[in-house]
């Protein structure tokens, strides 16, 4: 997979200036995004998502198709627009003695 201008890794310690403001974003339009884009990972980059797909290789691909040409290479975020399923605590039963 070829694509140029989508870096989704750093060196460790790295952090791109995006990558916090983008999380929170995501966050707070979490709903919307997935009543626009559905159940999918999706590529965000500076509030803005770029690509979108059912797996790592077609989110990234469609990112760097719709990636405008003003952009060098940039370091966007990933996430999960898939609804969560509520956790429940499973307990073991534990028989009384009487």
């Amino acid at each position: 997979m070829d694509t140029p201008r989508i870096r989704m890794s750093h060196a460790k310690g790295e952090v791109a200036p995006n990558t916090f403001s983008d999380f929170d974003w995501v966050k707070q339009h979490e709903k919307e995004l997935r009543e626009k884009y559905g159940e999918c990972l999706a590529i965000v980059f500076e509030k803005q998502v770029i690509g979108t797909g059912q797996t790592y290789q077609e989110a990234v691909e469609d990112a760097e198709r719709n990636l405008p040409s003003q952009f060098g290479v940039i370091t966007p975020v990933l996430v999960s627009l898939y609804r969560r399923q509520p956790f429940y605590r499973v307990r073991p039963h534990i028989a009384e003695d009487n």
